[in-house]
């Protein structure tokens, strides 16, 4: 079923699972993680495939001026 959560490990130590387990321990809807979760892996392939620990506000900014000027999503999503 698609609307059933994926199991988590009991330590997770992958960075999506820990994700996931931040994203449950705020109680927040299923699908909400599910949308979340599919963000953070377009920001993963949009930087090559880097470990998002390892990048900070420079990549942020560039996935954000992608998604506004490549994607046509609203500025709202701009934090400077």
């Amino acid at each position: 079923m698609d609307d059933i959560p994926v199991p988590l490990p009991a330590i997770p130590t992958r960075f999506m699972d820990r994700f996931r387990a931040f994203i449950r321990a705020r109680h927040l809807a299923y699908r909400t993680e599910k949308t979340y979760c599919n963000w953070v892996r377009e920001f993963i392939r949009f930087h090559d495939k880097r470990h998002p620990e390892s990048m900070g506000a420079e990549e942020v900014n560039a996935w954000l001026s992608h998604l506004a000027n490549n994607r046509k999503l609203p500025t709202v999503f701009s934090h400077e």
